[in-house]
Order: structure tokens, then sequence, then C-alpha cells
């Protein structure tokens, strides 16, 4: 299983800590050295941020709904922490995740029994929340008894199989003891990954149990009613202030479990236009910009001030075909679609280079992974031509439906209808609101789509069952073929998932699923965020929001 990390107690700086252990100094000079960082003309250091974001967070109870947008999940993820954390490594001139290591966070520490079914977490004592409740192993249980009670929240679904009846699978020993059981070993190293994430947040339950009412027995919908009310966690940061349409004020949590964050007050400002969002980094009206167009990044990466993350992703680019309708419920067929896609000029002419080709699913870096049995591909319309005739398949014409608020998405649908016209195939393009193309999508009304989406938990199993659960709701190309679920099965069954007996089930699944297609994966999307040069700590998390905990100014 992964190896267990110990955490330090809350103590210096991120920055200061760090500089401790390269110069082999004492805490005493380095709180000196901090102390005297130069801030400008004032000669104090600063510890603020002014973040501009492309949308307002309205809502910050996770198990309320999922909410989309950037600036709602980048200020809830900060509000929160959970017992484990994914570290960062150096990646590209970033930081990424460390996707198969999880340190221990709101815990000290955790093992795993030998049959690899039970993990005993021991929390930290004296961690405090936002409310100055300290944490104990009933705001653990309390925190999954709310996600799994609340329907809302989707978390059933995220954690399913590994969990499916807290009640019974998870356990408190004492008060700073609990136990998390699963039915195979296989499901361990995803349960743990899920743990991770924001979806494993533990709230403070004495302050929600002492707002809630029959009615309201989670104090889900009194949370809903003001974002104030959001700070619940024991995250690095808490809510200050709300202004609708204009800002939010989020302030650092002294009481923070891995010590006080380095930035200690960020002001996010509403700003809609991507291209002001990037002048403002750029002038220095702004220290953090999100949400921007490769093509605003690139103009950027010229420019000292500026830094611009360039680190691999998660964050793929795909064409999902619908396998219960003609012509995509033909395998051939879709197949040669993978030769009729302009990947290169997608990536140039509508990415600006940020982005690469990725024409599979899971992640290259896993332990025992070898991608030699993945086919190449390359856009070749003769190719297509070919495989399209071999099926039996002349002039083929399709709608391909995109989200008509993805600039991008547009582009490349535009790409791809020019390109595939040179193997014969005719596309029409068709935009649709966000909702109505996923509605359409799950309903089968639709012949292809283009979508952009993440795993965030990177496990080989739950990357693969991501796109392919028959009834999911991120299965677009409503694929059931039982050769491939045998597969994933049997790499379940196989005990620890990064053993190399499971690695070969798991890729081939992966192969199956290639040779299918019932998607085109296109290529994977570089990080949408430009900060000033001197804001370090960038970190390109599975989740794609910044964790502000991690930052600092130079």
């Amino acid at each position: 299983m992964p190896p267990v990390r110990p955490v330090p107690a809350a103590g210096p700086s991120r920055r200061q800590a760090l500089a401790l252990l390269t110069a082999g100094g004492v805490v005493v000079g380095l709180n000196a050295c901090a102390d005297e960082a130069p801030a400008g003309d004032s000669g104090v250091p600063n510890t603020t941020l002014v973040v501009v974001t492309p949308d307002q967070a309205s809502n910050v109870v996770r198990d309320y709904g999922y909410t989309a947008g950037t600036d709602n999940q980048d200020v809830t993820n900060n509000l929160h922490a959970q017992l484990l954390r994914k570290p960062y490594v150096k990646d590209g001139n970033a930081e990424n995740q460390d996707l198969y290591t999880f340190d221990p966070y709101l815990c000290e520490s955790y093992e795993t029994s030998p049959d690899g079914l039970t993990f005993t977490f021991h929390l930290k004592q004296g961690v405090k929340s936002q409310q100055g409740n300290e944490l104990t192993a009933d705001d653990v249980l309390w925190s999954f008894e709310r996600k799994f009670a609340t329907p809302g929240g989707g978390m059933a679904g995220y954690y399913k199989p590994m969990l499916t009846d807290p009640a019974r699978q998870i356990a408190k020993v004492d008060d700073h003891t609990v136990t998390f059981t699963v039915e195979k070993a296989g499901y361990g190293l995803t349960l743990l990954a899920n743990l991770a994430e924001n979806i494993g947040s533990i709230y403070d339950s004495t302050h929600l149990k002492a707002n809630a009412t029959p009615e309201d027995p989670y104090a889900v919908q009194w949370g809903v009613q003001d974002m104030l009310r959001g700070n619940v966690g024991f995250g690095a940061y808490k809510l200050e202030s709300v202004t609708p349409g204009q800002e939010i004020v989020m302030v650092s949590h002294p009481d923070f479990v891995l010590g006080a964050p380095a930035i200690t007050r960020m002001t996010r400002r509403l700003v809609e236009d991507a291209a002001t969002r990037a002048n403002m980094v750029r002038s220095g009206d702004a220290d953090v910009a999100l949400g921007l167009r490769p093509s605003d990044q690139k103009a950027l990466e010229s420019d000292s001030g500026v830094f611009v993350p360039d680190t691999k992703t998660n964050s793929y680019l795909l064409m999902a075909m619908n396998t219960t309708r003609a012509p995509f419920d033909n395998p051939a067929v879709r197949y040669a679609m993978a030769f009729a896609v302009p990947y290169g000029k997608i990536i140039s002419d509508v990415y600006s280079d940020r982005a690469y080709q990725y024409n599979h699913v899971l992640d290259d870096t896993a332990p025992g992974y070898d991608a030699s049995a993945v086919p190449e591909f390359t856009h070749d319309p003769a190719q297509a031509k070919a495989l399209l005739a071999a099926a039996g398949v002349s002039d083929l014409s399709f709608t391909l439906s995109v989200n008509n608020q993805l600039p991008s998405v547009q582009d490349t649908a535009i790409q791809i209808q020019s390109a595939m016209a040179d193997a014969g195939i005719t596309v029409e393009i068709r935009e649709l609101p966000a909702a109505q193309l996923n509605q359409d999508s799950l309903e089968g009304k639709l012949q292809a789509s283009l979508s952009v989406g993440s795993s965030v938990t990177m496990t080989p199993p739950y990357m693969l069952q991501l796109l392919t659960q028959p009834g999911g709701g991120s299965n677009t190309a409503l694929w059931n073929d039982p050769t491939f679920l045998g597969e994933v099965q049997a790499g379940l069954d196989a005990g620890d998932a990064l053993s190399p007996e499971a690695m070969a089930h798991w890729q081939a699944a992966e192969l199956r699923m290639v040779q299918q297609a019932p998607y085109v994966m296109i290529a994977r999307i570089k990080p949408a965020a430009v900060l000033r040069a001197d804001v370090e700590g960038f970190a390109q998390r599975t989740d794609f929001r910044i964790d502000y905990s991690h930052l600092d100014r130079a």
C-alpha cells in the first residue's frame, strides 16, 4: 500500500520550513530572515493576494450539490481539509501532485491491515476548526453520515463501491481513532485517493449540529442561506466578507493544521472578460488570474513579471460518440474517427500549444504502466477513408454537438469539421447550452459531442470507470462492453490496485477501450491560470483548484 509519511506539527510557515530544510539552519534564524524579506518601498512583507476570476462563488456547501464554476470550487476547497493529502512534486516549471502517495493531513498517521481491508486513522490532537472546535472522531463519522444522507452532493456515487454503508464501514475506536473497512483490497487505493480530495472533507460537527433542525438534520439548508455560514471546516482559510457580483475576501485560519499560511489575506474579484484578467496580472493590478484563454497565456510567456505554469495535467479534451445510434454503433467506424481528428492543428491553433496529445485514459506515470501496446494516432485522412471503406461505409455524415459557452471547444469543432472533410466525412456543428448538452447526451439524443473534463481521482480503476460505467453520469458515449467491464472487475479482484497483476488487467481494459473507441481522446489541456512572478508555489492539483496555503511571495 502507499507509504505513510509524517506531517510536521504547526510551526514555521511553508516557506520558512523549506528554507530550514535547504539550509540546515534553525527556525530562529529563518524567522529573522523572513521578517526582513523585501516587499516594495514599505519594507513590510506582502502576505496578500488579489485573485481575478471569471465567475463568483454562490454556494460553498458541497453536500447541497455540486456547483460548477471556477470560483465556487476554488473557494470551497480552501475552506476544508481532509484526513489525507497528496504531496506536491516538481513537474515542468511548477508542481504536480504525487498521485500514489497519501500523506497524513488531519490524521497523525494511518496504517493498513495485513489483508488490505481496514484502514486505521489516528487523528491529530488539538486541531481546531474555523469555529474553534477541536477535531474528534465524531467529526469524521458525522461528516460521512452527512455526505451519504444528503443526495444532492452525489457522494454515494463518488464512493461506490468502496463505501456503500458508512454506518457499517466507518467506526470510532476512541475519540481520536477511526477505521474504514472495504470489502476488497482492490478498493483500498481509490478509497485513500477519495479521502484526499474535497469529497473527503471533514466538517465541524459540533457547530453544524448546533444549527441543525428536525427538518434540516445536517444543517445543509441552513448553510446555503448565507455563504458566510460556510466556515465549518478545518481548512487553511475562512470567509471574511462576500459582496455579491463584486468580490469575496478570505483570510487565513491561524490554527490551520499545517501551520498558518504565508498568504494571510486574499481578495477574489469578479472580472468576466478573460483578456482583462490577463492584463490585470500583466500590469500588477492582480496577482492571480483564473480561467484564461490559451492565447492570452501564450502572449504572457515572454513577460518576466508573469509566471505561466507549464506542467502535466489530467484535464482531457475528447469526442464522445453515441455507441447506441448509427453511424457510431459500429466500432470500426468509431475507430476510423481516431485518424480523422487533426490533433496538431487543435493543439497549435486552438490551444496555442497549451495542450499536448494524449490518446488514452490511464496515467502513464503509474507504477508498472507500459504504453507500448496502445496505438499511436495521427491525422491521416487516407487511413480514415480506408478504415471506413473496410467497414462498408461511404459518404459518412454526422452532427457534432458542443457547449455554446466554451470558445475553445467550439473552435475545436471547426477544426474537426474542416479536417474530416479531407476524409470524405461531413460534420454539422450544433451548439447547445451546457445543461442541455449533458442531458441530451445521457438520453442518447446526440450522435457525437465534444467536451472537456477530468478524473479528479487518478487511480486506474476510477479513471477507467469514470467514462464507462453503464448508466453513469459521465458515460456520454453510452458504452456498455462486457469484455471491458470484465477486465476492470478482474483488476479489482487482483488485490493491491498497483500490483503487476492488477496493472495487467487495467491495461487490457484500456486497450479494449481504445480499440472499441467510444471516445477519441484528443489532448490534455495545461493549467488555465497565470500568476505574478513573485508568487511562488503554484501546483497543478487534479481538481484544478489552487492550494493558496501552498503559495508564498518571493
